[in-house]
């Protein structure tokens, strides 16, 4: 009691309620691995949550979303990256000082993604791609890519593991792309039990190729089956503070995850919002689908990527979600996505033409966009 007396005369009264809260610590107890972490300071950039998470493709356009909520949050970030450091230089400055790690590594290199993964919590894998190169195949990329992640993760003890992948993948679509997709899925679920499978529609955003092509390609964008592919978009910041909340929250183990907007648009509909938005023609020129399968696949010879005909493929897959009861969506973590008309014009509004640069964010008639759509989703212009 006198030296809880001598402690009150030294420090004040005054101070006691901060000395108290100083002395605390937040305790996180994992249900997978029955680790206990011990947080250290507040959540915020300049400080650590004691969890430390790996992003594989993190130098996507996903990837510095993921990585920029975690590092904002104060989660320390691992960012392997392949090829040159300048590919992921831009990520270190969404963290503090040594809260956003670079490490090299290959892809076919256990002992590389071990030294990834060794003191990570939660591996979250976003690699993905739309063609083949002449180094990876989509098998190794989206099934054997996946594989051994997963496989490194478990025996690696990481607690957590999110995989990323499409809305559209399917065992039998049509796009090669997709097929390799599903498979992944399968071999993560065998080597990784517990792992989050994560499926998203297309994303737009300031980097999308979605809005952004459409815009960029004003004067000749190229459609086939007259754009009329059914889409799902939704934005990118929305899909990364799903994946945050996957990680958060223990009770989602073993979920699967689809990530989808409520309202269904097709290609046609999309295009006719962007010249809307942009207050200018939009020309797409509609193409004979194996007409532009034979030119993709001319392209695919060159040293550079235009495009390829495993991109024409998915340009036919209607993302459609499964809607059964098991897989989770939007709502389920109590997420409300943003509406694409209300959203879009801070992506593309580059693209309008001089004259109409400081038009008003909801320029006259943008109203009718906002309107509940009529049978079939489609977006009318009033």
């Amino acid at each position: 009691m006198r030296r809880f007396l001598l402690l009150l005369t030294l420090v004040g009264a005054s101070s006691l309620p901060r000395l108290i809260r100083r002395g605390k610590a937040d305790v996180t107890v994992r249900r997978t691995t029955g680790e206990v972490l011990v947080g250290r300071g507040t959540y915020g950039r300049q400080s650590w949550t004691g969890q430390t998470a790996t992003v594989f493709g993190c130098s996507g356009f996903l990837g510095r979303y993921i990585v920029a909520r975690l590092a904002r949050e104060g989660t320390k970030v691992i960012v392997p990256y392949r090829g040159l450091s300048e590919y992921i230089r831009h990520l270190r400055p969404t963290g503090d000082l040594g809260m956003v790690i670079p490490m090299e590594f290959d892809l076919r290199n256990p002992v590389q993604i071990e030294e990834c993964v060794r003191y990570s919590d939660v591996v979250i894998n976003l690699i993905g791609r739309n063609y083949e190169t002449k180094n990876f195949s989509f098998d190794q990329v989206h099934v054997e890519g996946a594989q051994r992640i997963a496989n490194v993760s478990r025996e690696s003890g990481v607690s957590r593991l999110i995989h990323m992948s499409s809305i559209c993948a399917k065992t039998d679509a049509q796009s090669q792309a997709l097929v390799t997709k599903a498979f992944g899925e399968e071999r993560v679920r065998e080597s990784f039990p517990g792992a989050n499978i994560v499926r998203s529609a297309t994303m737009y955003g300031y980097e999308d190729e979605l809005l952004n092509n459409i815009g960029k390609n004003k004067h000749f964008y190229l459609t086939v089956n007259n754009a009329q592919q059914k889409l799902r978009p939704v934005c990118v910041s929305d899909v990364a503070h799903a994946i945050d909340s996957i990680r958060d929250d223990e009770s989602t183990v073993g979920q699967t995850f689809e990530l989808y907007n409520p309202k269904e648009y097709t290609r046609k509909d999309i295009i006719d919002l962007v010249q809307f938005l942009i207050r200018e023609k939009v020309w797409h020129v509609n193409i004979p689908t194996p007409l532009f399968r034979t030119f993709a696949k001319v392209a695919d010879l060159m040293p550079f990527h235009y495009t390829s005909h495993h991109e024409i493929d998915m340009l036919l897959a209607d993302e459609i979600p499964t809607g059964e009861p098991a897989i989770k969506t939007f709502a389920d973590l109590g997420i409300q996505p943003h509406t694409l008309e209300l959203t879009a014009l801070q992506y593309i509004r580059h693209y309008r033409p001089s004259q109409h640069e400081e038009d008003p964010i909801e320029p006259k008639g943008y109203k009718a966009f906002r309107k509940p759509p009529v049978p079939a989703c489609k977006v009318h212009l009033g």
